[in-house]
């Protein structure tokens, strides 16, 4: 940056936001700031700091020339109000972005997936710490990564795709746990959703361990070099319901988290720490103190003593699919639907007949369009479609067995009736324990 003051603005004041301001106020203390927001501000900025929201926000980005925009995730990329700055000028980056330029001698370890990328950061952390690494656990998994030191061993940050879209420097290791049906609002298409993941492992240099039991992720990195393959028989993968490192069985036995999909998990964060030296995994893995993630199959006792499940996080139905396979063998009512991203439902829907369920209850908007597709078709359990959630845990509560279980596991995003899937998670515990 040159001597004159600089105009920098904070695109999007949440949590990556105000991380983002406080950062940068600290390292220009003389250059002008001004936050931008789509909506009216929860948690105000410094008075210092010029505040800009609603529809004048967008006017800002389309006539005031800024130097830097500091993006916060959600907020689009291809956003035209973002192409409006660029051509007048701005320098549009990240908080990810800073904090890589910032760290670029650390080892890195970015993770990401359209499933299963939080607890598998929480893994390979936690197994690298149980191994006496110096580890720093950071990203979308609960702590903003700009102003945050990265571990002397290791760094594990797990990355969106809103992140990796624009990200400008190539992690150490990469791991992507799968590519399904997400986020089409943001990206565009799902072409483009699956092609901003895949930027994570652009760089040949980047270390990638990938699913080898995703589809696109085999025909995306089939001829690419430097490539560690997990669910793969020659390295650490999950058959039979049971965590494998080659021929020999993993004795997991210490190792609390239901289904296969979370063996999955595991394998990936295995192979990633058998990679970085961590000797013993091919025999045992023993970490009895993790913990699940809160709505990810998170489970409580209604007042009635009936076992619920909150597995709200479940926005595709991938999903939902493993979610129901972890809890196959107990009657199961599962309360399904939210926004309509023009989720493919066929999959779970082929699944339903054999999962054992009590009922099925629709939630709008989803949950429309699956009743249609189920239509015409007997199934072997009722199909009721209800209002909202309050209805449905009502319903659930009449039509559960005493040794059952009822499962929020929606298939879908929540935006609409909920602002994200932790509130309606919340929502759904509150009702379920006071029903």
């Amino acid at each position: 940056m040159s001597a004159k003051p600089h105009t920098i603005a904070i695109w999007g004041y949440g949590r990556e936001g105000q991380a983002a301001l406080a950062h940068l106020q600290a390292l220009h203390p003389t250059d002008m700031f001004t936050v931008l927001n789509d909506t009216p501000l929860d948690t105000p900025p410094p008075a210092d700091v010029r505040t800009v929201t609603g529809e004048a926000a967008g006017q800002a980005l389309r006539s005031e020339p800024f130097d830097l925009i500091v993006k916060s995730p959600g907020i689009s990329l291809y956003r035209p109000e973002a192409t409006a700055a660029r051509a007048l000028g701005a320098t549009i980056t990240s908080a990810t972005n800073l904090w890589f330029e910032e760290n670029a001698s650390a080892h890195t370890i970015a993770v990401t997936g359209t499933k299963g990328k939080s607890t598998t950061s929480r893994l390979i952390d936690h197994i690298l710490r149980q191994a006496g690494r110096d580890v720093a656990l950071l990203g979308n998994v609960g702590v903003a990564a700009l102003g945050q030191k990265a571990g002397r061993d290791h760094t594990v940050l797990e990355l969106s795709s809103y992140q990796i879209a624009d990200l400008g420097s190539a992690p150490s290791m990469a791991v992507i746990t799968n590519l399904y049906v997400d986020h089409v609002p943001w990206h565009g298409s799902i072409a483009q959703y699956h092609a901003d993941k895949l930027r994570l492992i652009a760089d040949p240099k980047t270390r990638a361990v990938l699913n080898h039991g995703n589809e696109g992720l085999r025909t995306h990195a089939a001829e690419r070099a430097n490539v560690l393959w997990y669910n793969r028989d020659d390295g650490f993968h999950v058959r039979d319901g049971a965590l494998f490192f080659r021929q020999q069985k993993v004795d997991t036995s210490q190792f609390p988290l239901r289904g296969n999909h979370n063996l999955e998990n595991l394998a990936a964060a295995c192979a990633v720490a058998d990679d970085l030296g961590v000797t013993g995994l091919c025999e045992r893995v023993a970490i009895p103190d993790f913990a699940q993630l809160r709505h990810r199959q998170e489970e409580f006792r209604a007042n009635n003593g009936v076992l619920c499940v909150n597995d709200s996080i479940s926005t595709v139905p991938e999903a939902t699919l493993v979610a129901l396979e972890a809890y196959r063998g107990l009657p199961c009512v599962l309360i399904l639907g939210g926004n309509d991203r023009g989720q493919n439902h066929a999959a779970l829907l082929d699944y339903l007949p054999g999962a054992g369920l009590s009922a099925l209850l629709l939630l709008p908007d989803t949950g429309r369009r699956i009743a249609e597709e189920m239509q015409g078709r007997d199934w072997p359990f009722p199909i009721v479609p209800v209002d909202d959630l309050q209805q449905a845990v009502r319903e659930a509560m009449a039509r559960v067995p005493q040794d059952g279980v009822i499962m929020l596991s929606p298939a879908a995003p929540s935006f609409g009736q909920f602002r994200n899937f932790e509130e309606r998670g919340d929502r759904f515990k509150a009702l379920a324990t006071t029903a």
